[in-house]
């Protein structure tokens, strides 16, 4: 069962960084797009005009679902005030105890976002928007992420319970 989990959790962590490399991907284009836009405006060529909608749209997404890479790596917003000033064996057992409640929460929206995404597809609603992409996309997106960040909180409470277990944060690839 071990080798199980092992392979599996090594499989999430390159999905995670092949989406983490996706969204950066995105951002470099649009990067890119948003002046040549301009160029297109100033040339009077025309423009983009789905341009600002879509990094919209891209964001969202690239935010939501890069959420477990930042997590894997240690590069969220945390706080080890508390941790850093109690003694080995109950700073683990917290950080266990903190993985759990946010395994939990994340279940919870990731439920939320589900019927959300439901009610969405049935009632077939549309955004106000020139890129009038369906809402039960957008929902998914926020559904999926929080799936995988459950994922992710579940293999951090099988991380921190192992023998001579340390987390550790980092920043970036």
């Amino acid at each position: 069962m071990t080798d199980l989990l092992n392979a599996f959790e090594a499989k999430f962590i390159r999905f995670n960084t092949a989406i983490a490399i996706g969204v950066a991907i995105s951002i470099g284009i649009f990067t890119l797009l948003v002046p040549f836009d301009f160029m297109l405006r100033k040339l009077r060529v025309g423009g983009l005009e789905w341009l600002n909608e879509g990094a919209e749209y891209f964001l969202f997404f690239g935010i939501f679902l890069s959420a477990t890479w930042v997590l894997q790596q240690g590069a969220h917003v945390r706080v080890d005030i508390v941790i850093s000033n109690l003694p080995a064996r109950a700073a683990a057992w917290l950080e266990r105890a903190m993985d759990l409640v946010g395994a939990v929460l994340c279940a919870i929206m990731a439920y939320l976002g589900a019927r959300s995404t439901f009610s969405s597809y049935l009632l077939g609603t549309l955004p106000d928007k020139d890129l009038r992409i369906p809402n039960w996309i957008i929902l998914s997106v926020f559904c999926i992420a929080f799936v995988l960040l459950t994922i992710e909180f579940l293999l951090r409470y099988r991380r921190a319970g192992q023998h001579g277990y340390v987390a550790e944060a980092s920043a970036g690839f």
